[in-house]
């Protein structure tokens, strides 16, 4: 196969990684590339494209490095599918555009708009299949612009709730789909056989119904002649039993007849695929078994293997769980460990990788084995260059003027060194930090929620070993949680009641309860001297408590009732900022009154971050996404004129989070599509 390499875009000399690479203007770096949606090997091997949120980004798969980024005006990548002859890529966007571009040239060749949630193209990259997240399938033709087919999944007591997985037949003259019909008051199935998910399959031109049956997860054989699925128990016909894809049915195509069905998994199979000879079907349900087509016969069985993959030349590999944070690859034939994974890892994007690494690296496991024994380290993915944040991170805090610190969900707290452009330390890899704060003397406290309503931890960042403080929280939390200035308390806001908890570190067994909201609580923030908290909630009301007293001082004055969706004292603590909708406000806290409203440019940009300068003469704010916009803009006004000084535009989702340096000359902001961006503020400030 010819070697089709992509078209090299935005690349920087001597940034091997990225991180500088389409960066927005006056920005000085960006950590992060973004969430990653979507992982496609390109059929010859040689190339990963990965969706992110900064846009399309492609890796060589020999070092596994960054080779070119695509797509960067919008980004937020969340489809990707290469032709079968990898001359074309497709992609799709959270606003449900997609593309079909040439993969040596970057030009699009065509491009639609419709509402979709997945998309496959077939093999002869003449038609793309759609579906809408409504259970509607379309079909068009590429080349002559229209609409071929729109499927009709017949009559239902409960409506489509989605497509599943959607895909051409290896000889593209066939789609199949897997929707879902489930009952809308709970979980189980009433009539397990029509309702729940099923299978279709189609002819893509026409719209023909070919095949339906009960079943998911299916695959295609090589030649196209099968399909199988996961499929209920035959005996599963009552209407009070719950439905379990527990099975595997393999499907006669031509003769739209099931030739067998596989039983002895026990709980719901995720995976399924035929080996490259045809000859066997390997499933998955956390024990990983092997039959063979022609006798109907289980070959082998493996335990604590959550998936698995055939390489081409026949080779069953396994993902193993060892524990909570160590996944092993094994080749599952001679039952030897080839790989682990590394921690943080996103496992779910995972396979294209391992199978590309495995694939390039032709490597003995007997060999291996001896050398990891020898020098005693451990064979691992050399893949993760980059730290990949989960949504709705990073939350960003300052240690100095050259250090940076993230936190984030399954990342831990990331220490950035600003003027290397790169990651200086981490701490608590793999934990949920929801709240971190870097404290005056240095100190940086973190806490993480182990799981709603259980025990919340709280740590001294640098010294892990054991929690200063553990406790019972019995709230359900988002992001609506605050150290204090002195890292003495913990404010949370809770989602269900409608109260503000504060917890006293050193003995957190008996929170104080701020009762006056009557619905959900959106932000907190402690003022500089610790004494006030302020919060907003879902009641359209911001109200100032004294923390010494347990006591509400006031309900900030505003002009309509709203919801406060960012708050921030400034740093001397005489003004307070609330992000209200398409406006700032700005309180004085001695009078209880309205200082300054400031106005969004346009109304439909509600702001959700706020930051002050540590001269407090300075105020950023971030907006929130709303259809139609493309990039989000990160405002600098002077506090005294609510002036706008200065717009950033860089994110391509909702900036989360803002911090100035602590000499005021830089601004980082956090995004909800995955990246830190920071910003240079010298020449306007």
């Amino acid at each position: 196969m010819q070697n089709r390499k992509p078209a090299e875009l935005n690349v920087v000399p001597n940034d091997i990684i990225g991180n500088t690479w389409a960066l927005p203007h006056d920005a000085i770096a960006r950590f992060g590339i973004g969430n990653e949606k979507s992982v496609r090997l390109s059929p010859d091997g040689r190339y990963l494209a990965v969706g992110t949120g900064i846009g399309l980004l492609w890796y060589d798969t020999t070092s596994m490095l960054p080779i070119s980024l695509w797509e960067t005006e919008r980004g937020l990548i969340s489809f990707v599918e290469f032709s079968h002859d990898g001359t074309q890529i497709v992609i799709g966007n959270w606003d449900g555009i997609i593309k079909v571009m040439d993969v040596q040239t970057a030009e699009c060749i065509y491009e639609m708009e419709v509402p979709c949630l997945y998309f496959t193209l077939s093999s002869n990259n003449k038609w793309i299949a759609t579906s809408d997240g409504q259970g509607m399938v379309r079909v068009y033709d590429i080349h002559n612009d229209e609409l071929l087919a729109q499927m009709d999944l017949g009559e239902h007591k409960w409506k489509t709730n989605d497509i599943s997985q959607l895909e051409f037949s290896p000889d593209g003259n066939l789609l199949a789909a897997a929707a879902r019909f489930w009952a809308p008051d709970d979980d189980r199935v009433l009539i397990p056989d029509r309702e729940g998910e099923r299978t279709y399959l189609w002819n893509p031109e026409t719209g023909e119904e070919i095949l339906k049956f009960a079943g998911r997860n299916f695959v295609f054989s090589a030649d196209s002649c099968l399909l199988a699925a996961a499929s209920p128990d035959d005996s599963h016909s009552s209407s009070d039993v719950k439905r379990i894809d527990r099975c595997v049915s393999v499907w006669d195509i031509k003769n739209k007849e099931r030739i067998t069905h596989f039983t002895g998994h026990t709980d719901w199979v995720d995976w399924i695929a035929f080996s490259p000879c045809g000859k066997f079907i390997a499933s998955c349900d956390k024990t990983l078994r092997v039959w063979e087509l022609a006798t109907g016969t289980q070959k082998m069985a493996y335990e604590k293997c959550y998936d698995s993959f055939y390489s081409p030349d026949g080779v069953l590999f396994g993902f193993i769980f060892v524990s909570d944070d160590t996944i092993e690859v094994w080749n599952m034939d001679s039952q030897q460990k080839v790989l682990e994974l590394p921690q943080n890892i996103n496992f779910k994007l995972a396979k294209e990788r391992v199978f590309t690494y495995m694939r390039e690296h032709q490597f003995q496991t007997a060999e291996i084995i001896s050398n990891e024994q020898a020098n005693s380290k451990k064979w691992t993915l050399p893949i993760e260059h980059r730290i990949h944040f989960a949504t709705p991170d990073p939350l960003v805090v300052w240690v100095d003027d050259e250090t940076l610190a993230s936190g984030s969900i399954r990342q831990g707290i990331v220490l950035w060194d600003i003027v290397e452009k790169r990651v200086r330390e981490r701490f608590l890899n793999d934990e949920y930090i929801h709240v971190f704060t870097v404290l005056p003397d240095g100190k940086m406290l973190a806490a993480l929620v182990c799981s709603q309503y259980e025990s919340t931890k709280v740590w001294d960042v640098t010294n892990s070993d054991k929690p200063i403080a553990e406790f019972n929280s019995n709230v359900w939390w988002e992001r609506h949680q605050a150290f204090s200035p002195a890292g003495d308390r913990m404010a949370a806001g809770s989602w269900e009641e409608g109260k503000v908890y504060v917890w006293n570190l050193e003995q957190p067994e008996h929170p104080m309860q701020l009762t006056g909201h009557t619905d959900s609580i959106e932000v907190v923030a402690f003022s500089p001297n610790g004494k006030m908290l302020a919060s907003g909630a879902w009641d359209n009301t911001t109200r100032l408590w004294d923390v010494t007293l347990g006591k509400e001082i006031a309900t900030l004055p505003t002009d309509v009732p709203l919801t406060t969706r960012a708050i921030k004292f400034s740093p001397c603590g005489n003004t307070i900022a609330g992000g209200l909708g398409s406006e700032i406000r700005l309180w004085c806290t001695e009078q209880l009154t309205t200082l300054r409203t400031i106005p969004q440019p346009d109304n439909n940009q509600r702001t959700y971050a706020l930051a002050f300068s540590p001269c407090g003469n300075y105020l950023a704010s971030g907006t929130w996404w709303e259809k139609g916009m493309q990039k989000m803009a990160i405002r600098i006004w002077e506090v005294a004129t609510g002036e706008n000084i200065r717009t950033f535009w860089g994110h391509n989702s909702d900036v989360q989070s803002l911090a100035f340096s602590p000499n005021g000359t830089m601004l980082a902001s956090g995004g909800f599509d995955g990246t830190i961006l920071v910003w240079d503020l010298k020449p306007y400030l």
